[in-house]
């Protein structure tokens, strides 16, 4: 069905994500990473909790790594073995920690020393937990996770050594948000020097977790995610741990440019000799907060040539309510014309920033089938 019958039997704008796309997409970054490591993946589920999204995920065979317990619930109505599910978050209430405990998930990830002393109070005398440690990045303003002295070190395998139901067998340095090849590069190095000194102090360390980072699988291709993961690989292997179990934790990557919000143009005006347009969306529905790559596109004037500075606003009361200033785009645009935000599967609905608005409604394209994506539970 054309982009604009979509919209005029709505009669709203409208999210639309692509099923294939979003298989695709698993499909090549566990081709890519296994072609030289021995890699676990896990879906980040706070890049879009939507269930339909998540349970195609999983289908492609590919963990659930969650923050809070509608994910965790989300994750286990798909089907997801508690053993394909990491809990990576700073903030663990008590009826989560109890929930993954009990059900035995396979990795919980901690961002402080007194976590542990929480988890004991749900850990079952006879059962052994894997556990993680968060480092915190090495880039500028990071507060989340544990530095990497010895004297940190130290104070972590003391404590551990203290509980016999939890094994220290993983460490994750998210690195950052579409990353690029050097930053990549320096957050390995950290996370190897880190992982080396534990094992000086008589830790083995089995799995290594790389966390996410990568953007739009638009804005990188196979041959640049091939050399991302072979540079990987020769990091590890220069320094000996090529064949430790590599963990990574998409979730921008498989779902980014999986998802677009069909809008309408509503109003034009000028200030101070700039040219606006106003959507019938906002950034509710597409927080500029998120890092992602949105691609504004007049649909039916794809091809046209991009040659006129325009600033985009959204329709909430605010000023603040600018998805992007002087962008590249047609000249030919008027009042009543339909738009399309690309690249909008990721960190949209799952963000915080919405006023008072509803959702949207969403549907699920898979070749020539419509389906509905409910979301009641969440209003």
């Amino acid at each position: 069905m054309p982009a604009i019958a979509l919209i005029q039997e709505y009669e709203t704008p409208l999210y639309v994500f692509l099923e294939q796309r979003i298989r695709e997409n698993c499909q090549n970054i566990l081709k890519i990473s296994r072609k030289y490591l021995n890699t676990q993946i896990y879906y980040s589920y706070k890049a879009n909790y939507l269930s339909p999204i998540c349970r195609i995920i999983n289908e492609e065979g590919i963990g659930a790594e969650i923050a809070t317990e509608y994910e965790y619930n989300v994750a286990l109505q798909n089907e997801v073995n508690p053993k394909s599910i990491i809990l990576s978050a700073p903030y663990k209430p008590a009826p989560l920690l109890r929930k993954v405990i009990s059900d035995g998930v396979g990795l919980i990830l901690l961002s402080y020393l007194d976590e542990l002393t929480e988890l004991a109070k749900y850990t079952n005398p006879n059962e052994i937990q894997n556990v993680g440690i968060r480092l915190r990045s090495p880039r500028p303003n990071k507060q989340l996770g544990f530095s990497g002295t010895r004297e940190v070190i130290s104070e972590i395998i003391d404590l551990f050594g203290k509980s016999e139901n939890f094994l220290l067998t993983t460490l994750q340095l998210h690195i950052g948000t579409q990353l690029d090849d050097q930053i990549f590069k320096e957050g390995v190095e950290y996370l190897i020097n880190i992982a080396n000194k534990f094992e000086q102090m008589g830790i083995s360390i089995s799995q290594l977790d790389f966390g996410g980072g990568f953007p739009e699988a638009s804005e990188i291709t196979e041959e640049e995610l091939d050399n991302l993961f072979l540079l990987l690989y020769e990091s590890l292997k220069e320094r000996g741990w090529e064949n430790t179990i590599s963990i990574f934790e998409p979730g921008r990557y498989l779902v980014g440019d999986a998802g677009l919000l069909l809008t309408q143009i509503i109003n034009l005006f000028e200030v101070e000799g700039e040219r606006w347009i106003m959507l019938n969306t906002g950034t509710h529905h597409c927080p500029k907060l998120s890092n992602s790559k949105f691609r504004f596109e007049l649909i039916d004037h794809m091809s046209e040539p991009r040659d006129t500075s325009t600033s985009i606003a959204g329709c909430l009361p605010t000023d603040l309510d600018v998805f992007s200033k002087r962008y590249p785009f047609i000249k030919s645009v008027k009042k009543g014309d339909h738009l399309a935000i690309f690249n909008a599967g990721a960190y949209t609905l799952s963000w915080s920033t919405r006023f008072s608005f509803p959702f949207p409604p969403m549907i699920l394209v898979n070749k020539d089938q419509i389906s509905s994506i409910e979301l009641s539970k969440l209003l």
